[in-house]
């Protein structure tokens, strides 16, 4: 099937995506709403987003996929090496969009990718941010869809695209910085907020429960004082990634004061999950291995459950923080 795009669709496109690019709040959704757009102007099955890794101009990493084969596309090419691609190459040369028709014949296209995915039509166009270079976004069509012959206004058109997405990643990098703790990377008082809100909502609409576990670091600023606040630091970031690996993907871990964390635990079918999830904090997260020494740290914490103890973030923080400060007082390092 071929796909004509006048300059007034193309400019229509853009003004719509544009427009939609403010609605959305994740890389996730604007990968979506482009791959739409995408398959709709110019049959592409399939849109990706890669971006230098670790600042390193060597290597672009896969940040998104979406459509077609992106399965196969996130297990084997995770990560292109720039310096052995001349597509690559040829891509972060240029301001104007890449084009190839037809990737079996193209000189500058890998033949192994191009084999190993099928590829034939793929266009790629570099975005920048701040005058620098951060990536690139792509879009293509397989052996089943055929050639895709593109007119130069379709071409330029790329070029206008990228802005937008580098506009709209800045906006999503910004947003996610506003909810995230610098130190752990964790949610942020405002990062839990948003967040609860969306997993209150569902719960209350399946009828499911959502713990509220509050914890707090006993006698952590002797520790500061003892051994240096970079020291300190680096035992709140021990403690955060431990939680990190010990909690599920579905719940949220935050950071809300120096050295306290609230832990919101998905789809709760009874309290036991819970005192077990404790206990194993305190097993595998108090011994924190940042210096010579492992250094011991004890924790006390409280917790609440929706519905049956409030139906707020704030009720439920209240209540889980108000029994953890009970036990604080009582003695260390247990829980209720």
């Amino acid at each position: 099937m071929t796909y004509i795009n006048t300059s007034s669709t193309l400019i229509n496109s853009l003004g719509s995506l544009t427009k939609n690019m403010y609605t959305v709040d994740t890389v996730e959704s604007m990968m979506a709403s482009l791959q739409l757009e995408m398959a709709s102007l110019f049959g592409f099955s399939v849109t990706w987003l890669y971006a230098f890794k670790d600042n390193c101009k060597k290597t672009s990493q896969l940040i998104s996929v979406v459509g077609k084969n992106h399965k196969e596309i996130q297990s084997k090419y995770p990560t292109i090496d720039i310096t052995n691609d001349k597509m690559m190459e040829k891509i972060f040369n240029s301001d104007f969009p890449v084009y190839v028709a037809d990737a079996r014949t193209d000189p500058i296209t890998d033949k192994e990718i191009v084999n190993t995915l099928d590829y034939r039509t793929v266009i790629n166009c570099q975005l920048f941010l701040h005058g620098e270079s951060m990536g690139f976004i792509g879009a293509g069509a397989f052996a089943t869809e055929g050639v895709q012959e593109m007119s130069i206004d379709e071409i330029t058109y790329f070029s206008a695209l990228s802005n937008i997405v580098s506009i709209t990643l800045d906006r999503i990098s910004y947003r996610e910085k506003s909810l995230r703790d610098p130190l752990t990377n964790l949610n942020n008082k405002r990062g839990l907020a948003v967040n609860a809100e969306t997993l209150l909502a569902l719960a209350e609409r399946n009828n499911h429960s959502i713990a509220v576990i509050f914890i707090d670091l006993d006698n952590f600023k002797p520790i500061n004082d003892k051994f240096g606040h970079d020291l300190g630091d680096k035992a709140l970031i021990y403690f955060s990634q431990c939680l990190k690996n010990i909690l599920r993907r579905t719940d949220i871990i935050a950071r809300v004061g120096g050295d306290e964390f609230v832990l919101l635990l998905t789809d709760i079918n009874d309290e036991e999950y819970i005192h077990k999830l404790i206990v194993q904090i305190n097993l595998e997260c108090t011994q924190l291995k940042v210096i010579k020494n492992n250094l011991a740290i004890t924790f006390s914490a409280g917790f609440a459950v929706f519905p049956q103890d409030g139906t707020t973030l704030d009720q439920l923080i209240s209540l889980a923080d108000k029994r953890m400060y009970q036990i604080k007082t009582t003695s260390k390092n247990v829980y209720s």
